[in-house]
């Protein structure tokens, strides 16, 4: 499922570096998004599904500042 995989992107965003410096690489944040397998209300889903579980305002804000950074892309 699609929302499985903007899940899974999501996490790795948050913890690898590495991973975030390939995806600035793609040509465009719509070929990236077509390239995992899912769209922009998907990752926003995902997001907001990792933020319900956050427990203080600094796991929060780190999947904030993931949605941050995709909107930069």
């Amino acid at each position: 499922m699609a929302i499985d995989k903007a899940i899974k992107f999501v996490k790795r965003a948050t913890t690898e570096r590495e991973f975030r410096k390939a995806c600035y690489k793609a040509p465009s944040k719509e070929h990236l998004m077509q390239e995992i397998g899912f769209s922009e209300p998907e990752f926003d889903d995902a997001v907001n599904m990792q933020l319900v579980k956050c427990q203080t305002y600094e796991q929060a804000e780190v999947y904030q500042q993931i949605r941050m950074w995709f909107l930069s892309l």
